[in-house]
């Protein structure tokens, strides 16, 4: 039997505020809890006295790390904790006749989201959570290692200044970081199927198993290609011919970064090269090519995480002319 309730809890550093929203529309007045274990457990108090049911969608807004106790914490008590892109939120404010933008305001709207559906199920281990951050925290070190490398040539180059670097410092932490992902990964036979593709090598594995796990929480291939930002903008009114523009460039950088490292790894194969080549002789830019293997190495990787098998050639079907 489907809830007769659905909430929104928009999260913020300090405070979780929270509206439940009855199936005829009603909204009660939001309520604020702390953002702590404190607020959290006064949370679920608040939810069992209101006989809200398990199956009752819960929506929260993806702000970074500060959503994720909350939901985490929702999760292990079997409620459905769901995720928003915050993106929605400020769709549903540009048709709000007043524009209000408050916290119990932003309750109010991702309750009526909750209750439509939006949002994927939240399901996200601590162990997962831990992984991803440590990528990350390797990308955003390997950028600012470039950056300072930048600047160390031109101290060297113009001032003749070169003992005062730090960049091969940061590089060897994300060398050491490189060994325990990886490390960590290798328990399982994920990391086999992905590096079985060409161009991807096993710490862009480590990469791709970190951003996309668990899989079930995409229900169609086209949300993880968009979760990319790899798919490409689209304008379409009535019943005219959609123009396709630039990349959306949405969702998670580093999954895109790492997916663009793969194909330029890739497009010079034995495997990909024909591939490569047909899309070149169609006039596009060898960017744009890139961009277009990239989709299709996520495609792929997708499927053999799912299927559980090694990469096969016949993957990589160039298109035939009609």
């Amino acid at each position: 039997m489907k809830s007769n309730y659905s909430i929104g809890i928009d999260v913020g550093k300090e405070e979780l505020v929270t509206c439940i929203r009855s199936s005829d529309g009603l909204t009660e007045s939001p309520i604020s809890f702390p953002n702590s274990s404190i607020g959290l457990k006064r949370l679920l108090r608040y939810l069992d006295k209101s006989n809200i049911k398990k199956d009752t969608p819960i929506l929260l807004e993806s702000t970074g790390p500060h959503h994720w106790k909350a939901a985490h914490t929702l999760t292990q008590h079997n409620y459905l904790a769901k995720v928003a892109n915050p993106l929605h939120t400020k769709n549903i404010l540009k048709h709000s006749i007043r524009k209000r933008k408050t916290d119990k305001v932003d309750s109010e709207h991702l309750a009526f989201l909750a209750s439509q559906n939006y949002g994927y199920v939240f399901k996200e281990t601590t162990k997962e959570a831990k992984r991803k951050t440590l990528i990350r925290h390797y990308w955003k070190l390997k950028t600012t290692a470039t950056n300072h490398l930048v600047h160390e040539r031109y101290m060297k180059e113009y001032r003749s200044i070169s003992s005062f670097g730090i960049s091969s410092h940061i590089s060897k932490k994300c060398e050491k970081i490189k060994e325990v992902v990886i490390k960590e990964y290798s328990k399982g036979n994920d990391l086999k199927y992905l590096t079985s593709i060409p161009g991807i090598s096993p710490f862009l594995a480590c990469c791709l198993l970190a951003e996309l796990t668990p899989l079930d929480k995409f229900n169609k291939l086209e949300q993880i290609v968009a979760y990319t930002g790899l798919d490409p903008s689209v304008k379409q009114s009535g019943g005219k011919v959609p123009k396709y523009g630039r990349l959306s460039k949405r969702g998670s950088v580093v999954l895109r970064r790492v997916l663009y490292l793969a194909a330029f790894g890739a497009f010079a194969s034995k495997t990909f090269k024909p591939f490569y080549q047909y899309h070149k002789d169609r006039g596009l830019h060898h960017t744009v090519v890139l961009c277009i293997i990239a989709r299709k190495i996520l495609r792929i990787s997708v499927t053999l995480l799912k299927k559980r098998r090694m990469f096969d050639e016949k993957f990589i079907q160039i298109p035939t002319e009609v």
